[in-house]
């Protein structure tokens, strides 16, 4: 290997290595902030009692999308701390692995609201679990750019998502209790679960930086 490629990949190495630790310590906030507005998310939706599809979409929607903006805000903000670019290669392999999952979700949101009629359990049954899929598999993609521990989190989504759709059903009986389970069951998953993981990187970060 001449000299240059081997500065070339070291180089690409450091990168990589940087942007893990930056990474690392924009998550904290970014999990904290998500697991607050997903708790805040829940706990409107279940004591407003948003028991309609157009009112359960606009609240999750809205929750995503706040979270999703405040999280590029975060990093770009601790990478300006850095003193590196946002749009880095590593960043874009992490946007690139997490671009398909949320394409997927964004269809199956779309069909199955198409589907489902308003005093039908299959929207509230089904959503929750596609979302938490879509969101381990970006998890688990994205994790391979990230710390380790995003693919484990990304396992917990997707063993919820399996877990999910039997115990709606099993547990609501019409539509308004179906929604409120729906409310429930985001709550904790995105909710407590970021908040978890949150303070489990935290708790750690000593470990990490030392």
């Amino acid at each position: 290997m001449d000299p240059s490629s081997a500065s070339a990949q070291l180089q690409t190495i450091r990168t990589l290595m940087e942007r893990v630790a930056l990474y690392r310590r924009a998550l904290v906030p970014c999990c904290l902030i998500a697991g607050g507005a997903g708790t805040a998310a829940a706990t409107l939706g279940l004591v407003l009692h948003f028991s309609s599809l157009s009112s359960f979409l606009a609240l999750w929607i809205s929750t995503a999308a706040l979270a999703l903006g405040t999280a590029l805000a975060v990093i770009r903000r601790e990478a300006i701390r850095a003193d590196e670019p946002f749009w880095t290669p590593p960043t874009r392999r992490v946007a690139a692995a997490f671009l398909p999952p949320m394409v997927a979700a964004i269809v199956a949101t779309v069909w199955i609201a198409r589907i489902g009629s308003p005093d039908s359990r299959l929207v509230p049954t089904l959503l929750p679990s596609v979302w938490m899929a879509c969101y381990g598999l970006g998890l688990h993609a994205a994790g391979f750019f990230m710390p380790r521990g995003i693919r484990w989190l990304g396992w917990i989504f997707l063993a919820a998502s399996a877990l999910l759709s039997p115990i709606l059903d099993w547990a609501a009986v019409e539509p308004r209790a179906s929604f409120a389970a729906a409310n429930l069951s985001m709550g904790i998953a995105f909710g407590a679960g970021h908040l978890a993981y949150g303070l489990y990187l935290r708790a750690t970060e000593s470990t990490h930086t030392s």
